[in-house]
């Protein structure tokens, strides 16, 4: 049976240094979560065909403040800009807009552009292809083009956030995930058992036909520690 592990390690601030409050957080998601998700899917991978409601997700404080408004700006493999647009009404909180591609962007790695009228600026990378059949991710069977990630529990003091919680997928032929379990958990990870296999479930991988007859088993973790 095929076999492959992801881990990520985030720092939950108590803290943070006035470069690091400064700095913005750009995130993609394949879709648009429904309210009260517990989970979402990161991506790595937009296309420009088809009804996906692909976001970008920006955050830049904690709480909302005055930081005078955003620009979205989304240019395609060549540099040529492929979309444009102001938030005047954007407050700092992290939020999540459309992906506008435009139309007729040549594929590969696209740059995606942030600024805020405050003056702080941050840049992105994302793959776009016209089909998900079109991109090189699919010749990667064992790692998924879309992560599903456990959302945040605000009802959690920031001082617990210290801990670790891992769960393994199963894959089938389609790229499907048919199965999840968390494998262990400890500190805040034991309360965050129900987001991890949410999270798995909502997994995308490229079809492998090696997995007609055995699914391909996956395993994922994220470590928590304050900064």
């Amino acid at each position: 049976m095929a076999h492959a592990w992801v881990g990520l390690l985030l720092w939950v601030p108590l803290a943070v240094s006035a470069a690091e409050a400064d700095a913005l957080y750009i995130e993609f998601l394949w879709a648009s979560p429904p309210a009260g998700a517990l989970a979402r899917q990161q991506t790595r991978q937009f296309v420009t065909e088809g009804a996906f409601a692909h976001q970008i997700c920006v955050a830049a404080e904690a709480r909302d403040k005055d930081v005078g408004g955003l620009t979205l700006d989304i240019a395609d493999a060549t540099g040529a800009p492929m979309s444009r647009h102001v938030f005047a009404d954007y407050r700092g909180r992290k939020r999540c807009f459309p992906a506008d591609l435009g139309h007729g962007g040549a594929p590969g790695l696209w740059r995606v552009g942030v600024a805020l009228g405050d003056g702080r600026q941050a840049e992105a990378m994302i793959r776009v292809d016209r089909r998900i059949e079109a991109s090189p991710y699919l010749r990667e069977p064992g790692i998924a083009y879309v992560y599903g990630r456990p959302n945040y529990d605000a009802g959690i003091p920031a001082e617990q956030w210290v801990g670790r919680v891992e769960w393994q997928m199963d894959v089938d032929a389609q790229g499907r995930v048919t199965h999840v379990q968390v494998v262990s958990a400890e500190g805040v990870g034991e309360r965050l058992r129900e987001r991890a296999i949410a999270a798995g479930y909502i997994s995308l991988f490229p079809p492998d036909p090696a997995r007609l007859t055995t699914p391909l088993q996956v395993r994922r973790s994220l470590s928590f520690a304050p900064e």
